[in-house]
């Protein structure tokens, strides 16, 4: 029986981030996974679907050359180097992973972890002992109970990677983020799309100008939107369901120690990331939402040094950026007007378009906004985005909520000339 300090069942950006602070802290870690390091992020999700994305881009960028004064022929679509391209970037990124947990001096286990207790788990007949042990499991799409699920035609984003043909139509179930990235790759290269969100407006958790003004995109795409529509009986060649995630903690052997559970397989846990049982912690989508790569690998560095003694600055949920990657992009953070309404909050709303915005006009891509609102004491309360770059521009916004910058410490500093970045400093102008 070997023993660790640290044993981290699962290997996404929960599990290898906390994993990376722990030994570079000299604690002794083990990291264990089913699958490989980098979870569903890395080889299933944020990169493989963002190298997708890139190709539908590039794609409607040829087609679109004659617009920038450059003719070329009609592109023709090898959806087989499209799909090997993700896996190359996805390889790539893993041996990145794997060289940095050898540098560390990080065990990885590949196999399924099963607690025998709380200080014991067996991978595959061998059994590790640690003093505390992260759950960083990740989570996996939910099913349509309305659907028969074990149909070849019904599947979930994970699946896009064995397609061998562009689908001539597809139906798409839920119209979050996943969704609507999806609707934007498959309409980009023909697919004929219909887009199905059981809740008023697409983007549901986006300001509602956000999604209103999304909905407009995608109807000029031809894509058929369908809210306020539950999902029945659906007659398609293909049909790709993206109605939110739970949480992967089946088979561990968590309820034969005690661990508590919420909702959707969700593992309970306290504000530091500990669950009731004292030496287990449980990081990411595992714990229930926001189900965001980026809130795990915060979460995980969080524990480690909450573990370690060193006071860790806590997380604030409100200052959280959400993106999607579409075309146009968005990129969200903080509290919605809807939200604030609610809340009977006080604000002021700045706005601008990207067709003001120097940049956008010189690249061709001024579709969409900036919306920032505004406390009374001039403080940052939640910022959204839809346009070219609006994934990179939100980061202004993190920094400055998260350090409790007001307009004025913004409009301080100096905004590159042309940039798309400027139009932030030109909205917030708008109270100055």
């Amino acid at each position: 029986m070997k023993k660790y300090q640290l044993i981290i069942v699962g290997g996404g950006p929960g599990g290898y981030t906390a994993a990376f602070r722990a030994a570079e802290l000299g604690m002794s870690v083990a990291i264990i996974d089913d699958n490989d390091l980098g979870g569903v992020c890395l080889n299933w999700g944020c990169i493989p679907t963002k190298s997708l994305l890139k190709n539908a881009e590039v794609f409607e960028l040829i087609n679109n050359a004659i617009s920038y004064g450059i003719e070329v022929g009609k592109p023709k679509v090898h959806f087989d180097k499209l799909i090997d391209k993700t896996f190359q970037a996805k390889k790539r990124l893993s041996k990145g992973l794997h060289f940095q947990v050898r540098k560390l001096g990080i065990d990885f286990f590949p196999g399924f972890a099963t607690f025998i207790d709380q200080h014991s788990v067996e991978i595959d007949g061998n059994i590790l002992h640690g003093d505390r042990f992260i759950i960083a499991t990740g989570s996996r799409a939910k099913t349509l109970n309305s659907l028969d699920n074990s149909s070849a035609n019904i599947f979930t984003a994970k699946d896009i990677f064995s397609l061998k043909n562009l689908p001539k139509s597809l139906t798409i179930i839920g119209a979050g983020a996943i969704g609507i990235e999806f609707a934007y790759f498959f309409n980009a290269f023909g697919t004929k799309i219909t887009l199905l969100e059981a809740q008023e407006n697409i983007l549901p958790n986006e300001d509602v100008e956000i999604s209103q003004w999304m909905h407009k995109v995608l109807k000029r795409k031809k894509i058929d939107i369908q809210t306020s529509t539950l999902a029945n009986e659906i007659e398609d060649e293909h049909i790709l369901v993206s109605i939110g995630v739970e949480g992967n903690s089946n088979g561990l052997g968590l309820e034969s120690i005690g661990v508590d559970f919420g909702e959707n397989q969700h593992i309970k846990v306290n504000e530091n990331g500990q669950t009731n049982i004292d030496n287990i912690y449980a990081v990411g989508d595992v714990t229930g939402p926001p189900w965001l790569a980026h809130v795990s690998s915060s979460e995980g560095l969080y524990v480690v040094e909450y573990i370690a003694n060193l006071n860790p600055k806590k997380i604030d949920y409100d200052c959280i950026p959400a993106c999607t990657y579409s075309k146009p992009e968005i990129g969200s953070i903080g509290l919605n007007q809807k939200a604030l309404d609610d809340k009977g909050v006080n604000y002021i709303i700045a706005k601008s378009f990207f067709n003001a915005n120097g940049r956008a006009v010189a690249s061709g891509l001024t579709d969409g906004f900036i919306k920032i609102l505004v406390s009374d004491d001039n403080l940052i309360l939640g910022a959204h985005i839809i346009g070219s770059n609006a994934t990179e521009m939100i980061s202004e916004f993190s920094l400055a909520m998260s350090n409790q910058l007001t307009v004025e410490n913004i409009l301080s500093s100096v905004h590159p000339h042309p940039t798309f970045s400027e139009a932030i400093f030109e909205t917030l102008m708008q109270l100055k």
